[in-house]
């Protein structure tokens, strides 16, 4: 039995919803995951539920998802499933690649299994839902016949992935522009996407207050770059920058090598390596011929300054997630390019690849699952006595006592603050965070707890150690 476009498409669907959801996610991981789902239950933007700039579109499906569902954690996956779903159609699509063929497939798994996509697929963020409509605008825009049609789609939708994933515009950028230059009809393509902004905008604006909502973009749009965002402002070492880029992408994104990780990951690398390879033959031989192809690796060039000087590459690898598109099409095109299909030697080196993806990236998952760091810290201190007392950073401390912990809880920023805290109880004082002690200290502390997960399913608080606290 042939299946027909329809069909397979469907059963595509499927494997993608039923996967996430099979694989999902009932605990927090982080302050950015704790801060969308609270916004389920009151969404608030000037209490960050979620944080500025409210990714009211993705809020709006992932409320009528949980409504219907009762689960946070199927509801998010259930829109991580969508979206795979759609990186994938719309990435075949780009390259010209029928769903039901051989390159199909192999673009099928290299998307469908690529670790951090998945890991993204369940947690609770809107970062792989922006990705897939940032892969549908990049087609619209860029690959489908250049009809009006096509064009004010794009439009429109650059709009709408403001109010899902608004760091990811400077990625649209370079189309965006080059349409507006080129079409005559340029005040109807920059209608459809004001359009596309206005309807999750005014009622985003309405529902928080006309005054509360400037205040916020203020705030946190000067608290992103100059305080909390991870920027070159607040990290300006530049190799650490450079370094962790280049490893967000290279091992976070694709599942390569680096020191520490298990010898799957070098039996990745040495096959991932080759298959790269014929994807950049395939590219200089495209490059010439291709406005589309020039276009996307101007967009991810524009995408990687933004994200190197203005976004928290060091701990947050999710921000890579775009330039994985330009690195699928290059893998797919070197596929097309394979004059050979039945040599011996490529067919290992695919299937080595894959079956060492598969395996990499299900551990990853099946890691995931699992209570990370912070989650099991939150467990332990409930079997504290209510009168203990918790000192640690903001953000672990906003953590804990947005989980019921009500225990006293002191902020500190480094271990130097501690001289400044008169402490009472002190056999029940704890100290969370990873801190260097030293001589002169008004405290002393010993080390208790430490809890870990592996920093490839999530870089944040992958380690986290618990103290006494010593007169």
């Amino acid at each position: 039995m042939i299946l027909d476009k329809k069909q397979t498409y469907f059963i595509l669907f499927m494997i993608c919803i039923v996967s996430r959801i099979f694989t999902s996610i009932y605990y927090i991981e982080d302050i950015d995951s704790l801060r969308f789902a609270l916004s389920l239950k009151e969404f608030d933007i000037t209490r960050l539920q979620p944080h500025f700039p409210g990714y009211a579109v993705f809020y709006f499906f992932s409320k009528v998802i949980n409504l219907i569902t009762g689960s946070t954690g199927i509801s998010f996956s259930i829109i991580g499933g969508t979206s795979v779903f759609l990186i994938i159609i719309y990435t075949l699509k780009i390259c010209r690649i029928d769903l039901n063929s051989r390159i199909g497939v192999f673009s099928f798994l290299l998307i469908f299994f690529n670790p951090i996509i998945w890991i993204m697929s369940n947690r609770y963020m809107p970062d792989l839902f922006g990705l897939s409509i940032s892969t549908l605008i990049i087609f619209y825009l860029l690959y489908e016949n250049k009809k009006f049609y096509n064009l004010k789609v794009g439009f429109f939708l650059t709009g709408i992935l403001a109010g899902i994933r608004l760091s990811y515009l400077p990625f649209i950028l370079a189309p965006f522009l080059i349409n507006v230059l080129k079409e005559k009809q340029r005040l109807t393509l920059l209608l459809f996407f004001f359009f596309g902004c206005v309807i999750w905008l005014i009622p985003l604006i309405f529902t928080s207050g006309v005054d509360s909502f400037f205040s916020s973009a203020i705030k946190h749009s000067r608290g992103h770059f100059t305080n909390f965002g991870g920027t070159i402002i607040t990290d300006p070492d530049w190799t650490l920058r450079l370094v962790n880029l280049f490893k967000g992408i290279w091992s976070d994104g694709f599942g390569g090598y680096w020191e520490g990780r298990s010898w799957q990951t070098i039996i990745l690398s040495i096959s991932f390596l080759y298959i790269l390879k014929l994807g950049f033959k395939a590219l200089v031989k495209n490059y010439k011929f291709e406005e589309s192809l020039k276009l996307l690796i101007l967009s991810t060039i524009i995408y990687l300054g933004w994200i190197f000087f203005f976004q928290n590459v060091i701990y947050k690898s999710r921000h890579i997630l775009p330039v994985l598109i330009l690195i699928f099409v290059i893998i797919i095109l070197g596929q097309k390019y394979i004059q050979n299909t039945n040599k011996i030697f490529i067919n290992i080196i695919i299937g080595v690849y894959f079956l060492s993806l598969i395996s990499i990236t299900t551990n990853l998952v099946l890691q995931h699952k699992q209570p990370n760091s912070i989650c099991e810290l939150k467990d332990s201190m409930k079997n504290l006595p209510n009168d203990a007392t918790i000192i640690s950073f903001p953000l672990i401390n906003f953590y804990l006592k947005s989980h019921g912990l009500k225990n006293s809880f002191k902020n500190i920023e480094n271990v130097a603050d501690l001289q400044n805290l008169n402490l009472e109880n002190i056999e029940n004082t704890f100290l969370v965070g990873n801190f260097i002690s030293s001589d002169d200290m008004k405290y002393s502390f010993i080390l208790d707890t430490v809890f870990f997960h592996n920093p490839y399913v999530n870089r944040m608080w992958a380690k986290i150690e618990r103290y006494k606290i010593l007169e």
